[in-house]
């Protein structure tokens, strides 16, 4: 029974494995998952010394981004209001800065009237010689609503007048590499006639020069994709090499309207090697946004609104109560990847970015030797934010605007199933998230079943919107069973830990308000969680005391043993699901916006008896509620002095962490010497 466990979590050495194998007869085909490949090489960190390359550039694709080689830089030429014109064109004056100037370049203009609308492009203009200004006429989008008046955005890039080659410093190739790397024509510049190029790649070592690959792109192959290619190195086993990666153009063919110039980008080039895993897990994270916690493991009208969900809970752990530290998509989310409060973060709003010195989720795996990748739905988690930062390939399935939430849970779980099984193989990290149950909530027929009444006093549109809520929650939680039939289908479900939850809920009525992004209490804090790992996390295993998001980080990277960063504001909770032992940390924090109140954002702390809410402008907490005779938040117990006096403590200790944050005072992130390492390899620290 020991070898069972073991195997399933590690390795205990190949010969020890396989004398056991031998002996059982049994379970052959196991042994595969105790090796996995491992991206342990990206060639955009190891380029030679002077090269002509930003080693953090990413170049986007078909709305998915990379880090990448080659990528064009584009830079801000004009940002400004015009009245909306009379006609069809809008006649624009830009002044373009000193890069642009001279040169081929291509500019991007976009316009927008109306912010719940998005931004819409218009053609691409290509510019030759010398252009100090420009007045471009632009065709009004027929999609652009009429208003006084229109903004306008133009960003401009400039045409290399030579392709560049990159070449590696020394590799050791050990037996079973890999070469990926995904190709591309730049769109944009496909979009006004880039040429074909062929992209080839050589590996130089003692043996001489040997051309590993060489593929011919064209413009339109990758206008909505890249095109990845694997290369097995095998023949190289043993050696040394040094890589160099060149692109040429292609002379057009008869009847082709192209240019003498194109813009070819190599995106992530990898050297997978195959590893034991070390008891490493693959992860996938899911986060539902808006999934309110008691819709998960609840009834509604009689009906079980999450069966797949609460199966999965009970072969796992699942936590009754799980809290968001903001009530909206950037601020949740962001905590949920630095296990950092909002008041540290900052990132409030996908307008905001994240500090640099702040590492992610996603470059802490991507460290340890773990491909990464992430499929997200609109703009609220934007990748320029720095949600983006350490995934190998970060997709967004964008709305018509950053305002636009409609979600599309199929689409978004099907790119990542796809995904998926192109790297079944390798060691991953994988985060999918869905806008499918939040507002506007439109279930499909067959799910929009639920004719709850009004209570009484509640107005009827409140009830109307949380019946169809309750068919989103049955909706998704269908659609969520084809993520654990896949992992079953591709045979990587004891190799896998799934999470699933959510980053705020919604409020229908129960203190006055619809929506969320207002309030703190606990309709729009309480979020599902439950893990999945079987053979690892004990099934049936619930979890009564309070947790949040920001915990998820510490405890993911203990349950795959990659040695903490020790600073994390987070507590793992990898012993409480391992071995039932209990929190340290009574506490957690939650906050949420101004809303232009004369007293700034609203701040919570939260114990297992009480909640305390209060203004950050303000000493004294505003609201105080008994959570275990009160749990709906309905009777204020501001005036009992002793519950005052320790809100205003714990409110304190909160406001202390944004006041240090305001003044870039980071807490000191330790990280063991291996990480470290590997986080400065990839441009991460310093």
């Amino acid at each position: 029974m020991q070898f069972f466990v073991t195997r399933r979590r590690g390795s205990r050495g190949f010969l020890t494995g396989l004398l056991v194998l031998i002996a059982l007869g049994s379970a052959s085909c196991r042994r595969s998952s105790d090796i996995a490949l491992q991206p342990v090489v990206r060639l955009t960190e190891q380029l030679q010394e002077g090269h002509p390359s930003n080693a953090r550039a990413r170049c986007e694709v078909a709305d998915e981004s990379r880090p990448a080689l080659g990528c064009p830089t584009r830079r801000n030429v004009l940002s400004t209001t015009l009245p909306f014109p009379a006609g069809k064109t809008l006649h624009v004056q830009a002044r373009l800065p000193a890069e642009l100037a001279r040169g081929r370049v291509v500019l991007e203009p976009s316009l927008m009237s109306d912010d719940a609308e998005g931004w819409k492009s218009t053609p691409p203009v290509v510019l030759e010689g010398d252009h100090q200004g420009v007045t471009l006429s632009l065709p009004i989008p027929g999609e652009l609503k009429l208003a006084d008046q229109v903004r306008v955005r133009i960003v401009g890039q400039a045409i290399p007048t030579t392709l560049p080659t990159y070449r590696t410093r020394d590799i050791a190739i050990a037996p079973g590499s890999q070469l990926r790397v995904g190709l591309a024509i730049d769109p944009v510049a496909a979009d006004v006639g880039a040429a074909p190029a062929v992209f080839s790649v050589d590996a130089h070592g003692a043996f001489g020069t040997r051309e590993v690959l060489r593929a011919e792109v064209q413009p339109s192959e990758t206008r909505d994709r890249w095109l990845d290619r694997r290369v097995d190195l095998s023949s190289l086993a043993g050696e040394t090499v040094q890589f160099e990666l060149r692109t040429e153009m292609v002379s057009p063919a008869d009847g082709q309207s192209v240019g003498n110039w194109s813009v070819p980008i190599w995106g992530n080039p990898q050297l997978l090697v195959a590893r034991p895993r070390r008891e490493q897990r693959n992860v996938i994270l899911v986060s539902l946004d808006t999934m309110r916690g008691d819709f998960v493991g609840a009834e509604y009208e009689g009906k079980r609104l999450t069966p797949r969900l609460d199966a999965k809970a009970r072969e796992g752990a699942s936590f009754a109560q799980a809290l968001a530290p903001y009530p909206s998509t950037s601020a949740s989310h962001m905590s949920l990847f630095t296990s950092a409060y909002p008041a540290e973060h900052k990132v409030l709003h996908a307008k905001n970015v994240l500090s640099a010195e702040m590492p992610t989720l996603g470059e802490i795996f991507a460290a340890n030797d773990y491909e990464t990748a992430a499929f997200t739905e609109n703009g609220m988690l934007a990748a320029a934010a720095g949600f983006e930062r350490g995934f190998d390939e970060y997709y967004e399935n964008r709305g018509l605007s950053m305002w636009d939430a409609r979600g599309d849970i199929e689409q978004t779980l099907d790119r990542g199933l796809r995904w998926m099984g192109h790297h079944r193989r390798e060691k991953f990290f994988l985060f999918l998230h869905s806008y499918q149950v939040h507002n506007p909530y439109e279930p499909p027929p067959e799910h929009d079943v639920f004719v709850t009444k009004p209570k009484a006093g509640e107005k009827p549109h409140w009830a109307r919107m949380r019946n169809r809520y309750a068919g989103e929650v049955v909706y998704t939680d269908r659609i969520l069973r084809r993520l654990f039939d896949t992992l079953d289908r591709l045979g990587l479900s004891e190799n896998t830990i799934v999470v699933v939850t959510a980053d705020h809920g919604d409020e229908f009525g129960e203190h006055g308000r619809m929506g969320h992004s207002r309030t703190v209490y606990d309709e729009v804090l309480h979020v599902p969680l439950v893990f999945w790992a079987p053979g690892l996390i004990p099934a049936g295993t619930r979890i009564e005391e309070q947790v949040s998001l920001v915990d998820l980080g510490p405890t993911l990277l203990e349950l795959v043993n990659i040695p903490p960063v020790s600073a994390l504001r987070g507590e793992s909770l990898a012993p409480t699901l391992l071995r039932g032992e209990g929190l340290r940390n009574p506490v957690r924090f939650a906050e949420g916006p101004s809303l232009k109140h004369p007293d700034g954002r609203i701040f919570s702390a939260r114990t297992a008896e009480y909640k305390w809410i209060g203004r950050e402008n303000s000493s004294e907490p505003l609201e105080i509620y008994d959570l275990r005779n009160d749990p709906h938040e309905k009777n204020n117990l501001v005036d009992d002095a002793e519950l005052r006096a320790q809100g205003r403590s714990l409110l304190q200790a909160y406001s202390d962490m944004d006041a240090a944050a305001e003044r870039g005072e980071q807490p000191e992130r330790e990280v063991d010497t291996r990480t470290q390492d590997k986080l400065r390899a990839l441009g991460y620290v310093e």
